[in-house]
């Protein structure tokens, strides 16, 4: 269970600071503030309690390491239930601080809860295989950095941090960048609460992308010696 609590908390301060920067410094500061807090949080997620879960806070990061075995797959079902839940929670937080200042229903479905969404022209697959490459790419870095023969030692939580940043500056104009399909259920699902619906209806690009492309990571590392002891 220690396990499963840290992927809980892990995933709660990822979406807890990253959509709250989101929602209360907004986008009209520009992606880096955003992109700098999640992947910020995720650094700082994977020194505090990586050491006891391996600090996936991603359902595909996990889908990732369960294909290579890394992860069995009853602890997979561990893994994305915490991390669903985490996410969540991550999204309640912003509720209470919405509770905090007052903010009234109206107000706070304007504001939202730094859901992801597409908008056209972006199409439903074009943003799916948006979501693929940025997950993709981010998967393949952590089970490659990872790895006994090509570990970054104590760097790792520092470079897939930094490499979540980079990525979601690149993709969050088109998706919202999320690479992440807790990370996207939590804020759709507390925006769904407050009369919006638009986050929730759009989860499938937020599930098929990631997962995919986690999935491609996976095969891609392994055939590039990530498994070699």
């Amino acid at each position: 269970m220690r396990v499963y609590l840290a992927e809980f908390i892990g995933a709660m301060m990822l979406v807890g600071i990253g959509t709250g920067v989101v929602v209360f410094v907004g986008t009209q500061a520009g992606p880096l503030p955003i992109a700098l807090a999640f992947g910020l949080a995720l650094a700082a997620g994977i020194y505090a309690v990586g050491g006891i879960s391996g600090g996936h806070f991603n359902p595909a990061v996990s889908l990732a390491m369960a294909i290579n075995k890394r992860l069995s797959w009853t602890d997979f079902i561990g893994y994305i239930a915490a991390q669903f839940l985490g996410a969540i929670a991550g999204s309640g937080i912003i509720a209470g601080f919405f509770a905090a200042f007052g903010a009234k229903q109206d107000a706070i479905q304007q504001i939202g809860f730094g859901q992801t969404v597409y908008q056209a022209p972006v199409s439903f697959w074009g943003a799916t295989l948006i979501e693929v490459f940025l997950t993709f790419v981010f998967i393949l870095v952590i089970v490659m950095v990872t790895s006994n023969k090509y570990s970054a030692g104590n760097m790792t939580p520092l470079i897939i941090g930094l490499t979540l940043s980079a990525l979601i500056m690149l993709g969050i104009s088109a998706t919202g960048a999320s690479l992440n399909p807790a990370r996207s259920f939590g804020p759709a699902l507390l925006s769904m609460f407050y009369g919006s619906s638009q986050a929730l209806s759009q989860m499938g690009v937020y599930l098929i992308g990631p997962f995919v492309g986690g999935a491609l990571a996976a095969f891609v590392a392994k055939f590039l010696g990530s498994e070699e002891a």
